[in-house]
């Protein structure tokens, strides 16, 4: 058994069925939280994404990360959902589309990975007590 095949054992839910043509990236996506290089293959494929045409028959698009890192099973499950998180938000950032905007993902506008700061509130200044 290749060893690949004994991770994606370990971390998939009997649901977990992905097609024939995307299981080497499922794979690679699953080595995330124990392979450093699988990490910087995510956010690699992250940063590149709006810029390089990608399969859509061999490789699992940005805005169905956050749903994979929450179908599977990780030794630190809040981690994974940050590090998928975090590369997700990349890789829509890159070229505003109908599929990539935040309703796509199901998230009300400004509700993302990095919340919208607008508006800024004003400093407030601090008086030390006594002074």
């Amino acid at each position: 058994m290749h060893p690949s095949e004994r991770l994606a054992r370990l971390a998939c839910h009997g649901q977990c069925r992905p097609d024939p043509e995307r299981r080497a990236h499922h794979d690679r996506l699953l080595q995330v939280e124990s392979d450093p290089d699988a990490m910087v293959d995510l956010f690699e494929t992250a940063v590149t994404w709006a810029e390089l045409e990608y399969s859509p028959q061999t490789t699992i698009p940005p805005h169905e990360w956050i749903d994979f890192a929450e179908r599977h099973r990780w030794h630190d499950a809040d981690r994974m959902l940050w590090i998928f998180g975090l590369a997700t938000d990349m890789a829509l950032r890159g070229s505003p589309t109908a599929d990539r905007e935040p309703a796509a993902l199901g998230l009300a506008a400004g509700s993302g990975i990095c919340p919208t700061l607008d508006p800024v509130e004003p400093r407030r200044h601090l008086r030390v007590a006594g002074a």
